[in-house]
């Protein structure tokens, strides 16, 4: 699959299947977030992979009710170094990077950015001084969502200065 296919197929997948996600899978979906650019290449970012379909589960009440985690296989948290001046994109940069990989392999991924901080935090350990910046629940797909509108070219670009379209 070429990059701009996947980005142009890429979508929020909320409805997914039960089925065992395979440990190459996983280390290829990590190894994207690994290999992600990162100012200074100082990869100021961890982050936890829930795997265990019962911890997953125990995520939801954490993640504002959104039921629709239980099903996924993966569950990736984003934790970032708040001391770092640029670890909250670095951790979205990697996770982009996940996103497309998990298309690559035939998985859906939804960003995840509801979420209480300190009771997630406190239930997977996260120490003090780390910030979860955005999860993302990643799994094989039971729906395929239509592509939703996006603005413009000419709303969204301006051109040597702002204001010239």
């Amino acid at each position: 699959m070429q990059v701009m296919e996947a980005i142009h197929e890429r979508r929020s997948v909320r409805k997914y299947r039960s089925k065992e996600l395979s440990v190459d899978d996983l280390e290829m979906l990590l190894e994207a977030a690994r290999l992600a650019p990162s100012g200074a290449n100082r990869q100021p970012w961890e982050m936890v992979a829930v795997t265990d379909p019962k911890r997953i589960r125990d995520l939801v009440p954490l993640c504002k009710n959104q039921t629709f985690l239980e099903n996924c296989n993966l569950f990736l948290v984003g934790i970032d170094d708040p001391q770092q001046k640029w670890a909250r994109v670095d951790v979205s940069i990697a996770l982009d990077h996940v996103s497309l990989a998990a298309l690559e392999l035939g998985l859906g991924s939804c960003w995840i950015g509801a979420f209480d901080q300190e009771k997630l935090s406190e239930h997977l350990g996260v120490p003090k001084g780390k910030v979860i910046t955005v999860c993302m629940a990643i799994g094989y797909p039971d729906e395929s969502p239509e592509a939703r509108p996006r603005k413009s070219m000419e709303d969204l670009f301006h051109y040597d200065q702002y204001g010239k379209r």
